[in-house]
């Protein structure tokens, strides 16, 4: 049978066309890949990065060559000296490296030898321990012979073997020797070359350095092999070779991400661009080059926030895994910035990640993740401002937050107004709070931008006069009682008010500056009155943490507009009794200081305020408005029948409460009828993390589609969402406007974006790495009553200095608290203040706290200082030691009776340079850090006048009239410093006397005055010589 015609079910050459395109195709495919591979945006930035780092790394070699250009050479030569010595021994040099390999021959022969012989031993060993264990098996057999385990086979052959083991072990031992011998002949010929080239060597470490980094990044510099090593280790694919240009990134094991079913670590290739990010060489770089800006706190190895452990997106948050400038999920910080960005790299918004990076701005959120024990630290400064802003205005009254839970009502009580202010009064401040005080804390409800309209102000005006009649069950205020036993001198009561701690957290603030432009992303709802908001206005002060201290009570501008001498004095001498829940603490002032005081503040009248007229019932429109609640309740004719049962009264009263519970007045004041009412705003607890999708932008397009965008608007104009929508009045939206400032506005929306549900690993949380966890409420104390408006603590605070002028008037630096005061004494001091310091007229104010409170704060103190909260021992001082005597003698050198007190015995100086008694420095201060103090005062309180006592070092002690001037037992210290300052110390311990000398201050300035605050005091204490 013939095939010729054999049938086929393709054609061959067609076949081979389709294969020829396939491959070319295949090869095209195949050096695309290679292309795309090599041209990743991450490997661009990194070939511009080896180029600036050759660039840096040459001009900080020339720099380092400059350094050792003067010494350079003396080095070098001395070890050029030694190298020519060292080469002038090399005929004995090679003698000896010649008899070192012969020898080091003869040692290996020899040793291999002896492990040889060592394995035979060892198998005989083995050999004969089994026959002896076989012979003992059968001693107590009776037909055994009695001799016959005394003939082993093995055991011969073993102790012969064992002999000559021994004989090669000294063989080689000998040989080993020779060695050693032979080396060290070797090292001695070149110690004195190793030193001079260790020398040089240490002297040039930094350019050695740089000469091998050079050498690792500049081609040029390379071999011909190495050059072409590094070249294909760079190819595209060939990733396993360790290339220069490659993916870099860290896995944080502990920062987790949260993928819905599972939190998985988070990755991080952000330095796969940033590639200096951890190196302060480059901190004028450009971007993505630069340096981070605070490296001793993020990023560097050193830092408490290391790259390994944290990267970046544990606080910029975007997506960890992009290496590029897109699917990184960068976020511009402003509309010009967005348009720059696209149109340089082509950026668009990566819709469905839920997490996009924050702007520069709004990094320090990130922070709450793990420090949400204690959010006011370093380097969260913004942070800080925005959560004690949300609790100065209340926010976390109104909204629950799980993780920053209020722990009071950031109002005053409303349930005995008519003690304070009358009903006219009321009725104006609910209607427009800024008319009254221009930076009050208490929100706007009404003329906001969805209830301005005329029909909005009919209905407002009922609402507020129903609220105010609620709040007056029992009528309005009877009178004012301005009658003169509480009344004194207006005059010494500024004094006072600047003197004696009340400008810790009070202003009196008259000025209003007209409100400017500005110059933000969003639209901002302006008050009539209020703050200077344009950035750039005359006199505008920009609201920091620091500058908030003194708002921690209301500006008391106003108040004989507001109240009578009554209130204010009572207030002044008692404000738990008005409030149970004030921070307001007991300055325990005399009565007549009190009503100083009072008349004072009764100086300041709101003129214009006291003219706007007051509001006057509408019957009908309160009747509208109790219909348009019961409609919503009730089908509409029952809602007719239960508004025609109702009096006026009851109206009133029906539109009073609907109105409370509908603002939510009862939130942020104790309202009577609403013990129970909930927060009225949608919870916070994780408002960072919320979808977009889950905030409505309704009609509002001139904003960014990001969440810290409408957090900007919303804060900045509460209402507008309901722009352009028909909405029924009981639906609108109810968030008042507290006319923030715009930095104001920034640290809020830092701390909600705070606020999620991102889940860091328990080692990292601030709160599980104290053992105590006591520490946390003292910190929280701290915060809350407001003690660095008065002090500096950790670093932070003291505003009253500011006002008072000088520090040596002004509340004590608490820096090192907690290393310097007995915890019992302190204990005892908060419960019962007493004089410290008599030079000032600031008075330690008396606040309520339990015995628990008062631990936490001592206990936060010694934590700042790494301190554990220990009773401390009684510190014994022998005061026959020469110890002792040293002490006492130097102690009289020091001067300190011209400005201590010792018990009641005066200081011999004026008032003004009065320092603390030395009677109570036992009781009072902690031994070693009494030492550290004498040592040097201003390290440890910047600013102090305490001069360091002169203490004689070696050089004094060795002059010819030192004996007769020191004294022996100063001599017998030899000019040792520290036993010198522990010697002042021993004997200040001693000094005896009345420890409370707050009478004796007390009567003496009520005798003298406490005018010495002058430019001309000044002298008196400078010029004492210590």
């Amino acid at each position: 049978m013939k095939y010729d015609n054999d049938e086929r079910y393709w054609n061959i050459n067609l076949l081979n066309k389709w294969f020829a395109i396939s491959s070319i195709l295949f090869l095209l495919c195949f050096i695309w890949m290679f292309y795309h591979d090599n041209d990743d945006e991450f490997k661009r930035y990194q070939r511009e990065f080896r180029k600036l780092a050759i660039k840096v790394s040459q001009e900080k070699l020339q720099i380092a060559l400059d350094d050792v250009k003067d010494s350079r050479d003396e080095y070098e030569d001395k070890y050029n000296l030694e190298l020519k010595a060292y080469n002038s021994k090399q005929v004995e040099i090679d003698s000896l490296n010649s008899n070192l390999e012969y020898v080091k021959g003869l040692f290996y022969k020899a040793n291999m030898d002896y492990l040889f012989k060592k394995a035979e031993v060892d198998e005989l060993k083995y050999l004969y321990e089994d026959e002896i264990v076989h012979s003992q098996h059968h001693d107590d057999s009776e037909t055994h012979s009695k001799d016959a385990h005394n003939e082993y086979a093995y055991k011969e052959k073993y102790f012969s073997a064992l002999s000559k083991m021994e004989s090669l072990q000294l063989k080689k031992e000998d040989y080993e020797q020779q060695v050693l011998t032979i080396e060290q002949q070797l090292k001695n010929l070149r110690r004195t070359l190793k030193l001079s080239e260790d020398d040089l060597n240490v002297y040039l470490k930094e350019v050695n350095l740089l000469n091998t980094k050079l050498n690792k990044l500049d081609r040029s510099k390379m071999s011909y092999l190495n050059q072409l090593g590094d070249l294909v280790r760079d190819l595209p694919i060939l990733d396993f070779m360790d290339p220069y240009y490659k993916v870099n990134q860290v896995v944080a094991h502990d920062i987790k991400y949260d993928v819905n079913f599972a939190s998985v670590p988070s990755v991080d290739r952000c330095t796969s661009c940033h590639l200096g990010i951890d190196n302060a060489d480059y901190k004028d770089a450009p971007q993505p080059f630069t340096s981070h800006p605070d490296l001793d706190l993020f990023v560097s190895s050193a830092s408490p926030h290391p790259f390994e452990e944290y990267g970046c997106t544990s606080c910029h948050s975007g997506r960890g895994r992009g290496t590029d400038f897109v699917s990184s999920v960068h976020m511009p910080g402003s509309e010009e910035q967005k348009k720059e960005w696209e149109e340089k790299y082509q950026w668009k918004k990566l819709h469905h990640w839920l997490q996009p990076m924050l702007p520069t701005k709004y990094t320090q959120a990130s922070c709450f993740n793990c420090h949400e024990s204690q959010p006011m630290l370093k380097g969260g400064d913004k942070l800080a401002l925005g959560l004690t802003l949300i609790d100065k205005a209340g926010c976390n009254n109104c909204h629950h937050i799980d993780s920053y839970k209020t722990t009071r009502k950031s109002g005053p009580p409303l349930t005995h107004l008519d003690e304070k202010v009358n009903k006219d009064w009321v009725m104006k401040w609910i209607k427009d709070p800024q008319s009254f005080r221009h930076n009050t804390w208490m929100p706007h409800f009404f003329n906001q931008d969805n209830n301005s309209d005329e029909e909005s102000i009919a209905r407002n005006n009922a609402e507020i006069y129903a609220i105010t009649e609620y709040l007056y069950p029992d009528g309005d205020k009877p009178r004012f009682d301005n009658s003169s036993k509480y009344i004194g001198d207006a005059v010494n009561g500024e004094k006072l008010f600047n003197a004696v701690g009340c400008r810790g957290c009070h202003v009196v603030d008259e000025e209003t500056i007209a409100l400017g432009d500005v110059n933000v992303e969003y639209d901002m709802y302006l008050s009539n009155y209020g703050h200077e908001v344009d950035t750039s206005g005359v006199g505008y002060e920009k609201m920091n943490r620091y500058s908030l201290l003194k708002y921690q009570g209301p500006n008391l501008i106003g108040m004989g507009s507001k109240t009578d001498a009554k209130w204010i004095y009572n207030w002044i001498k008692n404000p738990e009794k008005y409030w149970p829940d004030t921070k307001m603490p007991n300055l325990r002032l005399t009565d007549q200081e009190s009503k100083d005081i009072t008349a004072y503040l009764l100086s300041f009248k709101n003129e214009d305020f006291d003219k706007v007229n007051s509001l006057d019932v509408n019957e009908q429109e309160l009747k509208n408005i109790a219909k348009r609640w019961l409609v919503k309740s009730f089908p509409v004719n029952e809602a007719n029948n239960k508004l025609d049962a109702m009096s006026k009264e009851e109206i009133a009263d029906y539109v009073a409460k609907k109105s409370i519970n509908y603002y939510g007045c009862y939130t942020c004041h104790t309202v009577d009828g609403f013990e129970n009412g909930k927060p009225i705003g949608v919870e916070l607890t994780t408002e960072g993390s919320k979808p977009l999708d889950k905030l409505d932008f309704a009609h509002i397009h001139d904003i960014a589609h990001t969440n810290y965008a409408w957090f900007e608007q919303k804060l900045a104009n509460p209402r507008i969402f309901d722009r352009h929508k028909i909405v029924s009045h009981e639906d609108k939206l109810r968030m008042p406007n507290f006319y923030f400032k715009p930095e104001e506005i920034e640290a809020i929306v830092t701390a909600i974006l705070g606020f999620t549900s991102n889940k860091v690993s328990d080692n990292k949380i601030t709160y599980n790495l104290v053992e105590d966890k006591a520490v946390f409420e003292g910190y929280s104390l701290i915060n809350k009553y407001n003690c660095q408006g008065c002090h500096v603590i950790d670093g932070f605070g003291g505003q009253i200095a500011d006002i008072i002028g000088k520090l040596e008037y002004s509340p004590p630096n608490l820096n090192t608290q907690g290393s310097k005061t007995q915890p019992d004494w302190l204990f005892q001091f908060f419960n019962n203040p007493t004089m410290i310091r008599p030079n000032i007229q600031v008075k330690m104010p008396s606040f309520d706290f339990t015995d628990s409170q008062w631990n936490a704060i001592i206990k936060a103190f010694q934590h700042m200082d790494k301190r554990s909260l220990l009773l401390e021992g009684d510190f014994s001082v022998n005061n026959r030691t020469s110890k002792f005597k040293a002490g006492e003698k130097l102690h009289t050198f020091g001067a300190c009776n011209n400005c201590h007190f010792y018990g009641d015995q005066f200081p011999k100086q004026g008032a003004q340079t009065w320092a603390p008694n030395l009677a109570l420095t036992k009781d009072r201060l902690r031994p070693e850090w009494v030492v550290r103090w004498l040592d040097n005062p201003n390290v440890i309180m910047p600013g102090t006048k305490m001069p360091a006592p002169y203490i004689p070092d070696s050089i004094a002690i060795a002059l010819d009239n030192a004996l007769s001037t020191w004294g022996i037992d100063v001599m017998n210290l030899k000019g040792d410093r520290e036993e010198m300052l522990e010697a002042i110390r021993d004997y200040i311990y001693t000094i005896k006397g009345k420890k409370d000398i707050t009478d004796l201050v007390q009567e003496y300035f009520k005798v003298n005055g406490y005018d010495f605050d002058s430019e001309d005091d000044e002298d008196d204490f400078e010029d004492e010589e210590w």
